[in-house]
């Protein structure tokens, strides 16, 4: 079976509503002249479904292409600052491990620490995201656990309020 996409459905509806304004053509032509004006009545309102379906058509169709390359961009930004988002909170288990003092060797952490960091840095990322994250980071560095758990909750805040907007 096809897939039902926009662009099928748009097809489905244009062919429909020349069908419907073709028959309607018909039956208006039949009852105000007979059968020859009901069919160059169906003909005319069938050629000007068709050529009006064409044109909406095509406009609706960019219209689709935009609003996915729209949708594409806005994804990717947005899958961006949530990443930055979960390495900033990796690098934040790494600082304060539930396991102990020694749960973290020192170059784990520092390796979650370069890749917050390259994560942070990423030209993608929006300039909020960006400078709610070197917040965070720079708390992280200090090992500041209450300055580290606000500047988070402001960086998942950002992250939130970035890409809630309609």
């Amino acid at each position: 079976m096809t897939p039902f996409t926009p662009t099928r459905a748009l097809f489905l509806l244009t062919t429909g509503l020349v069908c419907l304004t073709t028959a309607t053509g018909a039956i208006v032509g039949a009852l105000l002249g007979g059968a020859v004006v009901g069919l160059s009545a169906a003909v005319g309102a069938g050629a000007a479904g068709l050529v009006g379906s064409f044109l909406i058509r095509r406009r609706a169709l960019a219209g689709f292409a935009e609003a996915q390359r729209e949708a594409g961009v806005r994804g990717y930004g947005e899958g961006i600052a949530h990443g930055v988002l979960l390495h900033v909170t990796v690098y934040e288990a790494a600082v304060f491990p539930r396991s102990g003092p020694g749960g973290v060797t020192a170059e784990e952490r520092l390796s979650r620490r370069t890749v917050a960091y390259r994560m942070a840095a990423l030209e993608e990322v929006p300039r909020r995201v960006r400078e709610a994250a070197a917040d965070a980071l720079a708390a992280l560095d200090e090992a500041d656990r209450a300055r580290s758990e606000e500047a988070l909750a402001q960086l998942a805040g950002t992250v939130r309020q970035e890409y809630a907007r309609p």
